[in-house]
């Protein structure tokens, strides 16, 4: 019976050595300079280990498993994004977890757009985990590597996925929830989470020899230095510099006549829309003339509401790129 109680022995001590490197792996303290978003606590006993945020980016909303390794349905959305990695404690499963977000979610008024369970559902849980975490582990601030992605990192079919949408009044709301688990760790737990914005403009000036290069190369260039306020065609004092470059741009080339062409987004019905965008129109044209002194038959206002977008209209942040104007060459 010895080398019976010996192997015995052994296989105690390889659990308890794996008890401890379990306990290991839940570090004391959050992450230095990280917390929970305002809309979505953690599971209870979870640590921060890695987190970033953005003021405006990109962020991948999976709608679909995967096939042949490959994410084939997804759909994208910007605004301002927030990224957390926790680690869940000893004794949790990934699907306790799951269902406590959901839950949580439900009650919040998100309405889950896809959700998976296991590789079943899933196609290949790793390769889901990979195609939300590849592009943005890098940017995520942690103390510690070998708790962020091997955490994330499922095996055994360990593996849930939900995206959800949360419409309300002050911008829209996705998030991406990743819970995972490897062999021999302790749970992970990604959040990734989109708040509908429109991103701050005004950060890139256009000068005149810029607007040349665009009238010359495709003979239009969106002007988005010029501001009105809501729902109106008075000009934003913050317009100014734009103006200065326009003008610097015709008094540089006297031939030169123009199109000032006003777009819209999709709000509101149509004739409002044509009607504010030829009104914004005119109001640059009349800027120019009055304060610079450009004569008026180089100028043509026109107006096109919403029928010329350069972004899809369901986002803000795509509603304020289709809301601009336009130096047209004639």
């Amino acid at each position: 019976m010895k080398p019976l109680r010996l192997f015995l022995c052994s296989a105690a001590l390889a659990l308890a050595a794996t008890a401890a490197a379990h306990a290991q792996d839940l570090p004391g303290h959050d992450l230095a300079g990280s917390h929970d978003h305002p809309l979505v606590s953690r599971f209870a006993g979870s640590v921060i280990t890695g987190y970033q945020t953005v003021d405006y980016d990109r962020m991948l909303l999976p709608l679909g498993k995967t096939v042949d390794d490959n994410l084939v349905q997804s759909e994208s959305v910007e605004g301002r994004i927030t990224r957390i990695a926790y680690v869940a404690p000893a004794g949790k499963s990934t699907l306790e977890i799951f269902r406590n977000f959901q839950a949580a979610l439900q009650s919040a008024g998100f309405a889950t757009r896809f959700k998976c369970e296991g590789d079943t559902s899933c196609g290949d849980g790793y390769y889901l985990a990979s195609a939300l975490l590849d592009p943005v582990r890098e940017g995520m601030r942690t103390e510690d590597a070998s708790l962020l992605a091997p955490n994330l990192e499922p095996s055994n079919d360990d593996v849930d996925v939900l995206t959800a949408h949360l419409s309300r009044p002050q911008g829209d709301i996705d998030l991406v929830l990743l819970v995972a688990k490897a062999d021999n760790r302790l749970p992970g737990i990604f959040l990734e989470i989109c708040e509908h914005k429109p991103m701050a403009t005004g950060e890139v000036s256009v000068d005149a020899k810029a607007m040349d290069d665009g009238l010359t190369s495709t003979g239009h260039v969106a002007l988005y230095g010029l501001h009105f306020a809501n729902d109106s065609a008075a000009i934003d004092p913050s317009s100014k510099a734009t103006l200065d470059e326009m003008a610097k741009l015709l008094a540089g080339h006297p031939a030169l006549k123009v199109y000032i062409v006003g777009h819209t987004d999709d709000t509101g019905s149509a004739a409002h829309n044509l009607a504010l965008s030829q009104q914004r129109a005119q109001s640059v044209v009349k800027a120019l003339v009055n304060d610079y002194h450009v004569a008026a038959a180089r100028l043509t206002a026109e107006g096109v509401a919403s029928w010329a977008p350069v972004a899809s209209n369901a986002s803000e942040a795509g509603r304020a790129r289709n809301r601009r104007v336009e130096l047209v060459a004639q």
